[in-house]
């Protein structure tokens, strides 16, 4: 039995096709002490209405909704986590899927070992990508470079508030920057070698509008985190944030994360990385 609440946080932008099976991956958990927090980013699609049948259909569980206008994932998510009850936060993507164990065994380790802030686990890639993909290290010296994980991990709302929340202007990459701040405070991770997130690829996520994007959202989370960087590291983000100047620091950034994202799609990654 977990000792905590769970608050899982999915924010939802047109999110009508995907939410009902994302949602029925929770309330399909072996463990049952959580509370799901439905943050609608403004949809303009009938996603609202997703919602409401939601709630009603499933009355006997805590599920709540807040509205927002249209702010990015880092926003909803701090919304939905300022409205949540619990003491751990699991963040879901709406279109997103969870292994039925996921709360029970990474709540289990939070609940057995007060040290440890944060568990991570593996991912399983499906539809348009199938894949298995192992989370790295959680190390400061590997998170400045290249996200080690994925953003549906569970970890203390204590965290959250240390970190002070996810940053609103590296929005779709806010889990990178997050979880490099929550390294430089001090943060302890245990990693769960399961693939229990298992991440919808399609052809709408919002990753294929923000690659073009990379280096501009990897030169703030540099400066977002000045105090893990060198002076040069620091200079070359602000470099390129202010002239559009390249610079190594970003560019090999940029082609470690397109042959992990694009592992599965060698087309389209030789396509991208030409261009």
């Amino acid at each position: 039995m977990v000792a905590n609440l769970i608050s899982v946080i999915i924010p939802c932008f047109n999110s009508a096709n995907y939410l009902r099976e994302t949602v029925a991956s929770v309330c399909s958990q072996t463990c049952q002490n959580f509370e799901i927090i439905l943050v609608d980013d403004g949809s303009t699609d009938d996603t609202p209405a997703v919602i409401s049948d939601l709630i009603k259909a499933k009355e006997h569980r805590k599920i709540r909704t807040i509205h927002q206008t249209n702010k990015g994932s880092a926003a909803a998510r701090n919304l939905g986590i300022a409205f949540a009850q619990g003491d751990y936060i699991l963040p879901l993507d709406a279109d997103d899927l969870i292994h039925a164990a996921m709360l029970a065994d990474c709540a289990a380790i939070l609940d057995a070992q007060p040290s440890i802030t944060l568990v991570y686990t593996d991912r399983q890639d499906f539809g348009d990508s199938n894949q298995h993909w192992s989370a790295g290290k959680f190390e400061l010296a590997r998170l400045k470079y290249f996200n080690q994980l994925s953003y549906c991990a569970l970890y203390r709302r204590s965290l959250w508030q240390t970190v002070g929340g996810y940053k609103s202007n590296v929005s779709g990459f806010d889990d990178w920057d997050f979880w490099l701040a929550a390294a430089i405070s001090g943060a302890t991770a245990q990693y769960l070698p399961e693939a229990y997130l298992l991440h919808r690829r399609h052809s709408v996520s919002q990753l294929w509008h923000l690659l073009p994007h990379y280096e501009t959202l990897y030169a703030r989370i540099i400066l977002n985190n000045a105090s893990a960087f060198t002076d040069n590291e620091q200079q070359a983000a602000d470099d390129f944030l202010q002239h559009g100047k390249a610079s190594s620091l970003l560019s090999s950034s940029r082609f470690v994360f397109l042959n992990q994202y694009y592992a599965g799609y060698p087309d389209h990654l030789q396509a991208v990385c030409a261009s």
